[in-house]
């Protein structure tokens, strides 16, 4: 048998003695059923508790790639990303510091540029290997 942990909420209710619906409801999260001008509360509330199932989180199956991905994503974490692209443009430009230092506009092969500034720590930029140059 497969039993789900259930929530429960205690809510003190006092029932109008005109209509016998809810006049007032502590705490206050649910809208009182009562639409009376001059509801006529009782004088001791009745303790209604309301279970709740928990939502159920729609499951999806993950490829093995989303996997090692979200394996990899914490906080943190030092990776290394790479993606080959050809140059389209290549211009010199002095830096803060006054030394002039080469950047690129490159294109990967879905079409998307990208600027790359090789003064950024942490960035090598190499060429590909043989026979893949355009």
């Amino acid at each position: 048998m497969d039993r789900q942990a259930t929530a429960e909420t205690t809510y003190q209710v006092w029932y109008c003695k005109r209509c016998d619906k809810a006049c007032k409801i502590q705490p206050p999260t649910i809208e009182p059923g009562c639409r009376c001008e001059n509801p006529v509360p009782g004088l001791r509330p009745t303790l209604v508790t309301q279970m709740h199932q928990p939502k159920l989180r729609p499951m999806q199956a993950l490829t093995e790639e989303e996997g090692r991905l979200r394996a990899l994503a914490r906080k943190g974490r030092r990776v290394q990303v790479t993606y080959e692209a050809e140059i389209s443009e290549a211009w010199i430009s002095p830096g803060r510091d006054g030394v002039k230092r080469i950047q690129f506009i490159v294109t990967t092969a879905d079409g998307r540029r990208h600027v790359v500034d090789p003064a950024l720590p942490g960035l090598h930029v190499e060429a590909a290997p043989d026979g893949e140059q355009g």
